[in-house]
């Protein structure tokens, strides 16, 4: 592969070293608890499910607005969870529903009911944007009821949704060059729009090809009307491009090329500046002036109108066709050979070039063996080989093919929150735009509406923005949906209390109340209870400077936890940097003896 991908030092060798020492002893058992923590929090989650609605309404009215202040960005969400190897899961999907909406919009297709199919589609893209075939199958349904104008615009939605989806291109271009008498300037903007979108996309091969089918039909359909400027040029351009991007068919373009080459005056495929070098570098060659090089001619074709209304050449006269015949520079044998060999040395460098760097690129793209968007889980040789190919593409450092490759990696993995948390860390460090990492953050969301660590990110980056009651307000949002989150709850306190310093306030007594809130509603569960009331005391000992509050609700809390040691160990560390450290001593030693 020409790289040690093992060297990489992002997630995939979380990954990697995880699962080596998955045997060893000291593993296993951190494993175990991890294990044990996940399936507490999917238990929570379930219940929080059935009675968010009654937690809605009762937790509504204690929320307030709250943020960090000061520090650049900086993501720490991953300090909060397992390594790779242990976090990939099966995606928070349910299947049966996605099965049921397939069984419902296949019934859809067969409804003279608009509004009611319209109503089904857009309800079923709006929670699956990845699915292209249902984009696909909306445009041709507005399509078939006559909606023309309708279908243009689910076409154009599902570009902005996918718009690396090859097939859902294709299918747009096919259904635009149906159009009777469409303008060939506005199909030739849609290929551009389409090369310039999806174009590095590795499987694009049939979108390059396309476009320069397009070109050449356009340039044969001028030739035979008389068009004197008809020319070649734009197919020369596109093949240049071709040749320089990697993709799954790259060893076949450039024998592509050479053909065409051979087919056509090369005046006519290279822009002026090339070409004229080279005329001047076959003109010192052959000691000839470069007039001598080329002459007039003139050339017939046999023309036909086709299908779609325009004219191509046919190599036999029939029923439809007709002759032209047009004049045309055509160069000197001996000159044409230089001509071409040189074309051809130079499509060469850019061939090999573009060639090392699919080589280095073939491995990675061969382990994709699901590169569409499904609702089944990938397995985790799938899940690693798309974090080692990203961190590839990261330490290769082009920004361009670095994007398109986690927009690519997104519509197979969007299921999966780790993509894009380091997705949208990317995009921050690269381009600082907080619009383009909200973009992310909007669309994280529609896929992973439950991830925690992804309220956790978005929040964070909010809040190192100083945007205090958007990060607050995030951290809201998720409570409301999905309550009993510890760690949610530590951070959305620790937002008020900086929020309140940073605005120069006093956040002691709301942030006061959300505590004492916390430990009534803890009170089922004594590890819960005794863990919320270690943190008021040490909030009210460290932020509050007020050991003897401190010390009153570690004493309540010993009465409802009495075997736990962490209590009697914070209470000692309180009498430590308490100035009535005797009393509280001779207290707690009293409490020891007990």
């Amino acid at each position: 592969m020409g790289r040690d991908r093992s060297r990489s030092s992002s997630d995939s060798d979380d990954y990697r070293s995880s699962r080596k020492k998955d045997d060893s002893s000291r593993r296993r058992d951190q494993d175990r608890h991890r294990d044990s923590d996940r399936d507490r929090d999917r238990r929570r989650r379930s219940r929080s499910r059935s009675n968010s609605s009654r937690h809605r309404s009762e937790n509504l009215q204690q929320r307030s607005r709250g943020g960090r202040h000061g520090a650049e960005y900086k993501d720490t969400s991953s300090l909060l969870r397992p390594s790779l190897a242990t976090h990939f899961g099966s995606p928070p999907i349910d299947t049966a529903d996605f099965d049921n909406w397939v069984q419902i919009l296949a019934k859809v297709d067969q409804s003279e009911d608009v509004e009611y199919a319209r109503e089904k589609y857009r309800s079923f893209l709006a929670r699956y944007p990845n699915c292209y075939g249902f984009w696909q199958k909306y445009a041709e349904y507005e399509k078939k009821m006559g909606n023309l104008a309708e279908a243009k615009a689910v076409w154009e939605k599902g570009i902005i949704s996918i718009p690396l989806s090859i097939d859902l291109w294709l299918g747009y271009t096919a259904d635009v060059k149906n159009i009777q008498n469409f303008p060939s300037d506005s199909l030739r903007d849609l290929y551009a729009r389409a090369t310039e979108i999806a174009g590095l996309e590795y499987q694009s091969d049939r979108l390059w090809l396309e476009a320069i089918g397009f070109e050449r039909a356009v340039y044969i359909d001028e030739l035979c009307r008389g068009v004197t400027t008809a020319n070649c040029k734009r197919i020369g351009v596109l093949f240049d491009k071709l040749l320089a991007t990697p993709t799954y068919h790259a060893p076949s373009h450039f024998e592509r090329y050479v053909s065409y080459l051979s087919t056509i005056e090369p005046h006519l495929l290279l822009c002026d500046k090339e070409y004229e070098e080279i005329m001047k570098l076959a003109s010192k060659q052959l000691g000839k002036a470069m007039e001598e090089l080329v002459h007039q001619v003139q050339l017939s074709y046999i023309c036909q109108t086709g299908e779609n209304g325009m004219l191509n050449i046919v190599t036999e006269p029939a029923e439809g066709t007709f002759q032209v015949t047009v004049n045309s520079l055509q160069h000197d044998p001996t000159a044409l050979q230089l001509i071409r060999g040189e074309i051809v040395a130079r499509r060469r460098r850019i061939y090999d070039k573009n060639m090392k760097a699919c080589e280095v690129r073939a491995g990675f793209e061969t382990n994709i063996k699901r590169p569409y968007f499904h609702v089944k889980p990938l397995d985790y040789p799938q899940l690693f080989n798309w974090m080692s190919y990203l961190d590839f593409e990261i330490k290769e450092g082009d920004e361009r093919r670095i994007k398109i490759l986690f927009d690519r990696c997104l519509i197979s993995c969007a299921l999966y929150e780790e993509f894009w948390i380091k997705y949208a860390r990317w995009m921050w460090k690269t381009y600082k735009s907080r619009t383009k990492s909200r973009e992310l953050y909007i669309k994280a969301k529609i896929h992973c509406p439950t991830s925690l660590n992804l309220a956790l990110s978005e929040s964070g980056f909010e809040e190192a923005l100083e945007n205090f009651d958007e990060a607050i307000k995030i951290l809201d949002t998720f409570r409301q949906e999905y309550p009993g989150y510890v760690l949610l709850e530590l951070r959305y306190l620790g937002i008020l209390r900086r929020k309140a310093e940073k605005e120069g306030g006093s956040s002691n007594e709301f942030v006061l109340n959300q505590y004492e809130a916390l430990i009534k509603d803890s009170q089922s569960s004594a590890n819960l209870h005794s863990f919320y009331s270690l943190k008021l005391a040490r909030y009210h000992s460290k932020a509050r400077r007020d050991p003897k509050l401190a010390q009153k609700v570690l004493k309540k809390a010993i009465t409802i936890d009495p075997f736990n040691l962490q209590l009697y160990s914070q209470f000692v560390d309180i009498a430590y940097s308490s100035e009535l450290m005797s009393e509280v001593c001779i207290t707690s030693l009293k409490w020891l003896q007990d």
